[in-house]
């Protein structure tokens, strides 16, 4: 079974600066890299000036503190610009701590919030969790170099995956505890971080009001990861922020959905490097899988219309296969 490259309406959506876009992207790569302890790029006119670590921890104590992330300043004449970029799933603990999708409540550094926001429990575990020799928390790790800045200061958020939902927890801190902050977040690939009460928090900030400062989620329409924390009827109904910047890429020719290539930053990466140029931002094209150079990717027009719950779909086809082995005599 041979899948056609996809042709239709493109959506209708603002547009994402492209430099701004294509660096931050590249620092979300970096924090990966930092993480593996690999040499890191920095984005074009920023440079790595600290990391902070999380705390992935299974249960009753026993986890891994482990690199989450590296904080950038710019290097060009002017009023001093930073990117705290967050790196996502990457080893075992995390898509340990991925699978919680109960919530926990979120209490900011400092000051309240109301509606209290309800989030997903892995994602806020590696956010305030502490273990081992960790003297701080992330939360409190990040809010002390944050602290450390000098105005006037900038501020940009960004992370990938687990990385992206940790990017916008910390959003939201920053727009309660130091609202005197200019701070931005283009995030990619996000899955979804809490219920209905996290979305009118988060929306209710003023930031959240200022064209420049909006969240933008950037993602791939075919990806599942962004469909997640799957509905599980009545209570958890997780819903996403901001709003969102559609692409579109697959492997081509193959009938298997291939997830990895769907989600991965380095082939976002690729789509977004012709798209973010053009008029409107939609590129159409093949290339190379950087996940497995052996397989080709298409880049195709949007489809317009409202983003399927992939993960529901999963979860619909498995209780239908279910129900068939379930009738059966095998």
């Amino acid at each position: 079974m041979k899948i056609p490259a996809v042709q239709l309406a493109a959506p209708s959506q603002d547009p994402i600066d492209p430099q701004l876009t294509l660096a931050l992207a590249q620092a979300s790569l970096a924090a990966y890299d930092d993480y593996e302890e690999k040499p890191f790029k920095s984005p074009p006119n920023y440079r790595a000036v600290a990391r902070w670590t999380g705390w992935d921890e299974i249960a009753g104590g026993f986890g891994y503190e482990e690199r989450f992330g590296l904080l950038f300043m710019s290097t060009s004449p002017g009023p001093q610009t930073f990117i705290f970029a967050f790196r996502g799933t990457d080893s075992d603990m995390d898509i340990y701590e991925d699978l919680f999708a109960n919530t926990a409540s979120f209490v900011p550094y400092q000051g309240r919030v109301s509606p209290t926001p309800s989030v997903a429990s892995g994602f806020y575990s590696i956010y305030t969790g502490i273990g081992g020799t960790m003297t701080q928390s992330m939360q409190q790790q990040v809010f002390t170099l944050l602290n450390n800045i000098r105005a006037p200061r900038r501020i940009y958020i960004t992370g990938h995956s687990l990385g992206a939902a940790l990017s916008q927890l910390f959003t939201l801190d920053v727009a309660v505890s130091t609202p005197d902050v200019w701070a931005a977040n283009l995030n990619f690939a996000s899955p979804m971080v809490g219920l209905t009460d996290w979305r009118t928090a988060y929306e209710s900030q003023p930031a959240q009001q200022d064209p420049a400062r909006k969240t933008v989620r950037v993602y791939n329409y075919w990806d599942y990861v962004p469909s997640l924390p799957p509905y599980i009827p009545p209570f958890l109904e997780y819903v996403h922020v901001g709003r969102g910047f559609r692409t579109s890429f697959y492997v081509l020719n193959e009938w298997f959905p291939h997830e990895l290539p769907r989600h991965a930053l380095l082939n976002l990466q690729v789509v977004l490097q012709h798209a973010v140029w053009l008029n409107p931002q939609v590129w159409t094209g093949t290339f190379a899988d950087m996940t497995d150079p052996s397989r080709l990717m298409v880049s195709t027009v949007p489809p317009s219309g409202a983003d399927i719950r992939w993960s529901q779909k999963t979860l619909e086809m498995v209780q239908y296969e279910q129900s068939i082995l379930e009738g059966s005599n095998i």
